[in-house]
């Protein structure tokens, strides 16, 4: 390994830190929207846009 490889190592590391992400989960386990919960939002979406 050369000094540069080191060097870029260092480099990529500090470009890239670790950072603390917050996220949904649906009642099942999955990140929120599971599938289940998209498809009902489309069919939701879609009555209420094919009712005048």
């Amino acid at each position: 390994m050369s000094r540069q490889d080191l060097d870029d190592a260092d480099d990529i590391l500090f470009a890239h830190p670790p950072r603390k992400v917050t996220r949904w989960l649906c009642g099942c386990g999955e990140d929120y929207p599971c599938p289940d919960v998209r498809f009902a939002q489309l069919v939701r979406h879609a009555s209420v846009r094919a009712t005048p």
